[in-house]
């Protein structure tokens, strides 16, 4: 008796006249899936509004189920126009929104035509999946059946558009439809141009909105701080009547992207300071800060935050974690991270890989590949560089050589740059001069200036001095304003005691005003049989 009760509730759920409260009836998909045996065994599996709604709490509801809404949308003869818009809407917001496009073209074939409640997720859709052209048909198909001018539809062809760059259509658009832009509209033209740089216009727009929302805030101090411009995005950041976590979030990020990683980790101090709780994407940013300026020691007082706060280390936050400490040099503490995190993608083997790779366990990054392999990890081009670099730092010719040739012929990858420096890098240090220069002959693309600052490097190192001097020439006439190419030249020279070439070098980096690249050096032991 007890389950008939729950079903007669849950049935009665189903029927409310506010959707929203029905999505919410179900905790479970035991439970709905109870239901919708009651349904089968009442007879009502061929009501169709009992249908839809049972088909709306399976793929929108928290608790739900795609692949079983799916399941439910098949079994449906004749489906109707609100089904097909629950399985659009369900799909735009999921990892696979191509699949919200099939069910539009299958309402079309099937003869419903689309409402306005249609366009906005096929919008959405078409944005994520960087679709231009489907989505500029999406738009004209609202357009020709009147629908555009519903603000919905509008909000998310102005973001589509923005989110792909195309600021003129986004403009374009917005003055068109000025007589019913909403705070949204203004928020997604104004991200769109604070996305591609263009912060004088976005400025334009956002000090003449009606209204401010979150978003458009967060938009432009993100904006100021991706470009480099922090005076600007901390005087707004100062001006913002409220503030929520993205909007700290939204400046450390900036910062961090924008090179600015003493500026993200001071936003990050004071976040913390103030008490307000970060989520995710602000700690990756700030262990990210922390990698990138080889600041050990505040990455190591973050994770320390990380740990007290009981934040879930997730496989993102634990990546940039093992990032962090390989490129500060602690690769023992990147390897208890490491063995310590609960889920593991193939960034979080490529970090591990590399950070070994980068402190001198060439050995282990390469048994560490081998035991990804067994895992059923899938390696990609990141994978290989760090294995070529490891094979590089620790003499593994042969090994190397072997690696090139199996990401080529049994994974399909195509070399990149970075691949073709490890290679050239890998026979220059072995004292393989005239292999590494063949090596770079014959690559299909244009060899990059760190190609030939690896084969540079190596030519002094091994005293090659002619080889030296002509490679050492063509850096410079590549990257004129790096001073880091002039000193390389210059030390070949010294070590060939030729002095005035030497005189005439640094005298040349000088007068250019070339910039030096100061180094950063800090490496740990690995404990022994740690991995």
């Amino acid at each position: 008796m007890a389950g008939v009760g729950f079903l007669a509730r849950r049935m009665e759920l189903l029927h409310h006249p506010n959707l929203s409260y029905s999505l919410t009836a179900f905790l479970s998909m035991s439970e709905l899936k109870r239901t919708h045996a009651h349904i089968i065994t009442s007879g009502l599996s061929s009501d169709p509004f009992t249908l839809a709604r049972l088909l709306a709490a399976a793929a929108i509801a928290p608790s739900g189920d795609l692949r079983y809404a799916k399941l439910l949308f098949d079994a449906v003869a004749h489906p109707t126009l609100f089904m097909y818009n629950t399985m659009i809407r369900a799909f735009s917001q999921s990892p696979e929104p191509i699949d919200s496009i099939n069910y539009y073209l299958r309402m079309l074939r099937s003869g419903i035509s689309p409402d306005r409640l249609t366009f906005p997720f096929l919008l959405k859709s078409c944005a994520a999946l960087g679709l231009a052209g489907l989505g500029r048909g999406v738009h004209c198909h609202a357009i020709e059946l009147g629908l555009d001018s519903d603000v919905f539809i509008l909000n998310n062809a102005i973001a589509m558009y923005s989110g792909w760059g195309d600021t003129n259509s986004a403009h374009q658009l917005f003055d068109d439809n000025f007589n019913i832009a909403d705070v949204v509209s203004w928020t997604a033209l104004i991200t769109g141009y604070s996305n591609r740089g263009e912060l004088d216009r976005a400025r334009w727009f956002f000090d003449r909105m009606p209204s401010r929302n979150m978003i458009s805030w967060n938009a432009m101090i993100a904006g100021y701080a991706r470009s480099g411009r922090a005076e600007e995005s901390w005087h707004l950041f100062g001006e913002m009547p409220e503030r929520n976590v993205e909007s700290w979030s939204s400046m450390i990020s900036g910062f961090a992207q924008s090179g600015l990683c003493r500026e993200a980790l001071a936003v990050f101090d004071e976040m913390v300071q103030r008490e307000v709780t970060p989520n995710e994407p602000t700690l990756v940013s700030v262990v990210s800060s922390c990698a990138q300026l080889r600041d050990l020691e505040h990455g190591r007082w973050v994770h320390d935050y990380i740990n007290q706060h009981e934040v879930e280390s997730s496989a993102i936050l634990g990546t940039a974690l093992v990032d962090m400490y390989g490129k500060c040099g602690s690769i023992g503490e990147a390897v208890e991270v490491f063995k310590k995190m609960p889920a593991k993608n193939v960034y979080s083997w490529n970090s591990m890989v590399t950070g070994l790779a980068m402190n001198g366990s060439g050995r282990q990054a390469l048994a560490l590949f081998w035991k990804m392999k067994l895992m059923g990890i899938e390696p990609n081009a990141i994978t290989f560089v760090g294995l070529l670099s490891a094979c590089s730092h620790s003499g593994l010719v042969d090994e190397g050589q072997r690696f090139f040739d199996t990401m080529t012929r049994v994974y399909g990858i195509r070399p990149l740059q970075e691949h073709y420096g490890c290679m050239v890098d890998l026979l220059g240090r072995a004292g393989l001069l005239k292999e590494a220069l063949d090596f770079a002959d014959r690559m299909p693309v244009e060899p990059h200036a760190g190609l030939w600052g690896a084969l540079a490097g190596a030519c002094r190192i091994h005293g090659d001095v002619e080889l030296g001097e002509e490679v050492g020439k063509r850096l410079i006439e590549l990257e004129p304003h790096h001073g880091g190419r002039y000193v390389l030249l210059a030390n070949i020279y010294a070590a060939a005691k030729r002095w005035n070439d030497m005189v005439m070098v640094r005298k040349l980096l000088k007068e250019r005003g070339a910039r030096k690249v100061p180094g950063n050096s800090m490496v740990e032991a690995l404990p022994a049989a740690s991995m």
